[in-house]
């Protein structure tokens, strides 16, 4: 199992409990290795609706900025290793 994010404070529940999960893609990917946004390439963040790649908060913000403009909810790290997801909506990690 990949690495999970150091979350102690935060909100989890269960991916079954989301009702965004409908929204989740199986098997999205992206080649993309920069912000689609800026071309930064850290801490960047994958939509799990659409594939687009973009900066996390740490950084510019521009995943936010996809979140608010297209409604998709829910993220995960674009990184290898790492296997947390992350719901806009309700605002929790999905265990």
């Amino acid at each position: 199992m990949g690495e999970t994010r150091k979350t102690a404070g935060w909100r989890h529940i269960k991916k079954e409990e989301c009702p965004h999960r409908a929204q989740l893609r199986e098997g999205v990917a992206s080649a993309k290795a920069e912000c689609e946004e800026c071309g930064g390439t850290e801490d960047l963040r994958l939509c799990l609706t659409c594939g687009y790649v973009a900066c996390c908060e740490s950084h510019a913000a521009h995943n936010t900025a996809h979140f608010r403009s297209s409604g998709h909810p829910l993220i995960r790290p674009h990184r290898t290793g790492y296997d947390w997801l992350w719901c806009y909506e309700c605002k929790a990690f999905l265990d």
